[in-house]
């Protein structure tokens, strides 16, 4: 009887993951404006529950260890999630994108796809919906949020969110004027540029490497000042992005009204055990919302 009772929780969480994963469902969805095939994974949850879409980083794909960590601690909850890979104009992309790689998408295809996942949702029957973005998946759905306004999202969640652009984050302008006159120029040749982590080798056509460079710092803060739904932004304190943008970004975030969260000694992936303590901001939001 003893050992009976230690085993329980365990078989009774084993339970839940084999019910989850007859749940689970990898799907393949046409955009057809952009004449590409997307994919996400999608997992039902309790039917009265809200509806969780999470949106990978920069350049990953939907089996980003902080987004499958997310993923499967609502799903524990009994939340549906739904976890889409960003094609960046690849079919069916499957594996990360590595920045000397030819890119070609831009950040208005990407809004689009988001916008083709919520509809994915409604048509599911969700009426309640929740907006998680990782890193620039953050920024990603901010713009979603500036642009499509006409989707009842009950509220969004931003974790590590930062900015695309600024010289202190390696911007370069010659670059930026260069992708501006080849454009002009009607050159469609790709080049080599300095965008986020990719240090003069982002290998971009202009089209794609200009539509993001909008989302400089005041950018971002308006885009969030101005959502017209509650909104949540979890940081760890520890990230290595404030030795470029300054911890004066927490002082600004909280400026624009966004709720915000920080997790004390969390990186930029909320690495080791403060994957808990992100989960457990994440719960403390969906459960009150």
């Amino acid at each position: 009887m003893h050992w009976f009772k230690i085993l329980l929780p365990y078989a009774a969480g084993l339970l839940l993951l084999v019910a989850l994963q007859a749940k689970s469902e990898t799907v393949v969805h046409e955009i057809s404006s952009l004449n590409l095939k997307a994919e996400a994974e999608y997992i039902a949850g309790n039917e009265d529950k809200t509806a969780v879409l999470i949106l990978h980083g920069f350049l990953t794909t939907n089996k980003f260890h902080t987004v499958t960590a997310m993923a499967k601690t609502l799903q524990g909850e009994g939340y549906t999630t739904l976890t889409p890979t960003l094609t960046l104009n690849i079919s069916q992309r499957q594996q990360s994108l590595k920045c000397n790689s030819i890119h070609t998408h831009t950040l208005e295809k990407d809004v689009t796809e988001i916008t083709e996942w919520i509809k994915f949702l409604h048509d599911k029957g969700h009426k309640k919906i929740v907006l998680i973005g990782h890193s620039s998946g953050s920024q990603e759905l901010i713009e979603f949020l500036n642009t499509h306004k006409e989707f009842p999202i009950e509220a969004a969640i931003f974790t590590s969110l930062f900015y695309f652009v600024g010289s202190e984050l390696g911007t370069i302008q010659s670059e930026i004027d260069y992708a501006r006159q080849a454009l002009t120029n009607k050159q469609d040749s790709p080049h080599k540029y300095s965008f986020l982590f990719c240090k003069s080798n982002y290998y971009a056509l202009p089209e794609s490497f200009l539509s993001y460079q909008k989302i400089d710092r005041s950018y971002t803060l308006d885009s969030l000042k101005n959502l017209s739904i509650p909104s949540y932004t979890i940081m760890g304190s520890a990230d290595k992005r404030y030795q470029s943008v300054g911890e004066n970004w927490l002082k600004d975030l909280e400026k624009t009204g966004t709720q915000l969260i920080v997790i004390d000694g969390a990186n930029h992936f909320f690495s080791s055990v403060h994957e808990f303590d992100l989960q457990d901001a994440i719960n403390k939001i969906i459960n009150n919302l």
